[in-house]
């Protein structure tokens, strides 16, 4: 964990008076504020729990927008017998502190206790911060950190440890909500308790939140990054939302998941998403989005006459809006090995799940959830692609969803020991779901079928296209009473049954698969599937080569030609390249030609320190710098592709080879040279305060070599910028 890349807030803020204005000239000063130190004679003569709260209390009293308040704890170990509580426009310090629970109530809470209609509505809080410290809950049965009503919420390299049947944090009614750089560990739930997530985002009803006022305000503007989470039910979660007022605004990137014993990331109700870069270990389930219905979800208008408070979405159906999903460059290992012990999921790695509800729901007697009217509660917009996944069950799986696309994934399945009852692909997509392609996957032991298409709910495909799939239980892609544009150029091998499988189904192209080793026919179309064009597929090694079902009379290929070319086909042919940031993913496809031929191929990195790839052709950028990806083909045609790595975006395709990266030390805005203003950017980075540079990296601001930014960095780019020797190559290229 970076626990020191935030040390001296005081001093930064100091520092930043200096160089502000070079950043935001219209800023004339930095911004003051007041510091509040307990000393340990006042915790030796009134306790922890008293000084503590005495401090904050002084903030609430005077702390402003303006000039906010930061309390500072001394160091120590330090036991909590009742909650502390925090209020607007303050910072409470607590690096080098471990606070442990002695009593059995929440440890930090925002605000005061409410009644269920009374006390505060909206955003009554605002600007909240906590920043280090250990809070130990153990095992005690409450949450251990809770925010509602609150405007902006941040949690800076916080640890929480042990818990029992609660939450670890939760927010409800927040707008703003930052957990950047903690640490959750070991919570521990008895099943048919509800204390599932570690990171929960709640909707204030009084089932679900305690002295909290009810109301119907979502949770949004959400970033969670750099987390570790270990040993627990959920890391990041909804099981409540809002009907028509969904929590919006949520990113989750750059954490690491390890031992879940439910899942990874479960939302419900969510939109505008973007979930990236995050490493999954060892969970019975590793990402599902759920439409409104697949909870606790509430009508607005109940919310509100509970806690007197104004209504602000409809109770009836309204179509779903675009929700825009995004899961990308993710890792996930070891997923599906156990199973989940609070309900009877079945395993998967990453699922979209929209519901049709063909009649009102049923109010929930305990929660008052529900009541929700009949209606199509779709998924609109959602993009799964660059992620690896290594699976026992379902890879990715996609329900009565809109305008999807699953592209250059990479699943490698193995058997499920844990639902032996369940049928599990590669890909699923069934019950009305719609996409424009299903392209680029590499998909490898699925149980049953690679790529499984089910129209017979609804739904459509445009393209399936260049999938390479291998060795699976039952067929390849298997269609059924689906409509599809383009079943093109996929790679199929050794299926336990057919290679190309449509029963039902509407097909206009079917063209240039290439399929062999298969224990039945190549391809097979049902007498009740209709194909436009079928031809130029090649079919070699299997039961049945020469066995295509319906449309036998266009012409295909019984034997395989040699490999003369390929190329790499994203939307401009033959590109060269990609620039990547640390940390995304890149998918090397080749397009073999001619299209009949049977080829295999091998992957190396001139530099995998900057960048490794895999033997499926996914490369992951893993440090700044330029490496070549060679393609070699196993009749000995090759061809190099550079990837530049710099910063931490995604990956843009490029037609001509990138420039390498130039990366120099101290150069934190990328212009090539070391300025003022580069301090100012890192002095504004260390204490989260937002660049408008996306790749200010620890490579480049990271002078001293300690893996953390901290003000000893800026520091010593001042002396470099005063003509003060010092002994790091400020100023010099480093890759």
């Amino acid at each position: 964990m970076k626990a020191s890349i935030k040390h001296a807030l005081a001093f930064v803020l100091a520092l930043s008076v200096l160089v502000t204005a070079l950043v935001f000239p219209v800023s004339a000063a930095a911004q003051e504020e007041v510091i509040l130190r307990v000393t340990e004679g006042e915790i030796d003569t009134y306790g922890f729990r008293s000084a503590v709260q005495s401090a904050l209390n002084a903030a609430k009293q005077k702390a402003t927008a303006q000039l906010p308040y930061t309390v500072v704890v001394p160091e120590g170990d330090y036991a909590l017998n009742y909650v502390l509580r925090i209020y607007s426009n303050t910072t409470l310090d607590l690096r080098g502190v471990t606070i442990t629970r002695s009593g059995t109530g929440n440890m930090l809470r925002v605000g005061d206790e409410d009644g269920d209609n009374t006390g505060v509505t909206g955003y009554a809080y605002e600007n909240v911060r906590v920043f280090g410290g250990v809070f130990d809950g153990s095992f005690g049965e409450n949450t251990i950190i809770k925010a509602f009503h609150v405007k902006s919420f941040t949690m800076d390299d916080v640890t929480l440890m042990n818990e029992k049947e609660g939450h670890m944090t939760e927010f409800a009614g927040v707008d703003g909500l930052t957990v950047r750089g903690c640490l959750f560990s070991d919570q521990q739930l008895t099943p048919g308790n509800y204390g599932y997530e570690a990171i929960q985002l709640d909707v204030l009803h009084p089932f679900h939140i305690t002295n909290g006022r009810c109301e119907d305000l979502p949770v949004s503007n959400v970033l969670i990054e750099n987390c570790m989470f270990e040993n627990m039910p959920r890391a990041i979660g909804s099981h409540t939302a809002v009907h028509n007022r969904p929590h919006n605004n949520i990113t989750i990137r750059s954490n690491v998941f390890r031992d879940m014993s439910s899942i990874a990331i479960q939302g419900l109700n969510w939109t505008n998403v973007s979930i990236t870069k995050n490493v999954i270990n060892n969970a019975p389930r590793g990402i599902t989005i759920y439409a409104e219905p697949g909870g606790c979800t509430y009508l607005s208008s109940k919310l509100a006459a509970k806690g007197k408070t104004q209504s602000h979405a409809s109770d009836a159906y309204q179509a779903p809006g675009k929700a825009g999903i995004t899961i990308a460059y993710n890792i996930l290992n070891a997923i599906g090995t156990s199973d989940d012990k609070y309900a009877s999921y079945a395993s998967q790695g990453i699922a979209v799940l929209g519901e049709k509800l063909t009649k009102k729901s049923p109010v929930d007697s305990g929660d008052e959830s529900g009541g929700l009217p009949a209606g199509d509660y779709y998924i609109d917009g959602v993009s799964i692609h660059d992620n690896v996944i290594d699976i026992r069950g379902n890879g990715i799986r996609l329900e009565d969803v809109r305008n999807a696309s699953v592209a250059d994934n990479e699943i490698l399945c193995s058997k499920n020991t844990v639902h032996t009852n369940e049928n599990y692909y590669g890909i699923v997509l069934r019950d009305n779901a719609g996409a424009s392609t299903v392209s680029y996957n590499v998909i490898y032991g699925a149980e049953v079928n690679g790529i499984q298409l089910d129209g017979s709910n609804g739904g459509k495909v445009n393209n399936v296209r260049f999938n390479r799939i291998m060795n699976c239980g039952k067929y390849g892609i298997g269609v059924y009473d689906m409509s599809i544009d383009k079943i093109d150029d996929n790679d199929i091998m050794g299926t336990k049954n057919i290679g190309l499988f449509a029963d039902g189904s509407k097909l206009s192209n079917v063209r240039w698969n290439r399929i062999r080793n298969c224990s039945d026919s190549g391809i097979w179309l049902t007498s009740t599937t209709t194909a436009t064009t079928i031809k130029s597929n090649t079919t070699v090694r299997c039961a049945d080569s020469n066995s295509f079902g319906k449309n036998t009379a266009q012409s295909h290929y019984s034997s395989s030609s040699a490999l003369t070319n390929f190329y790499i086909p994203w939307d401009v042919t033959d590109k060269v390249g990609a620039k990547m940031g640390v940390g995304s993913i890149f998918h090397i496809a080749p397009d073999v030609r001619p299209t009949n031929a049977i080829a295999s191929f091998t992957y190396s990195s001139s530099d995998e320190d900057v960048a490794v790839v895999d033997a499926n052709g996914m490369v992951i950028a893993l440090g700044e710098g330029q490496a070549t990806i060679t393609v070699k083909s196993d009749n000995n045609i090759t061809k190099k592709y550079v990837v530049s790595v710099e910063g931490d975006g995604g990956v843009t395709h490029l037609t001509a080879k990138p420039s390498a990266p130039v990366i120099i030390l101290g150069d934190a805005d990328g212009s090539g040279s070391v300025e003022s203003i580069d301090t100012a950017i890192l002095l504004r980075r260390i204490v989260y305060i937002e660049t408008p540079y996306d790749d200010v990296t620890i490579s480049r601001g990271n002078v001293n070599g300690d893996l953390f930014l901290d003000v000893m960095d800026v520091t010593l780019i001042q002396r470099y910028l005063a003509n003060i020797d010092t002994p790091y190559k400020i100023g010099k290229r480093i890759k």
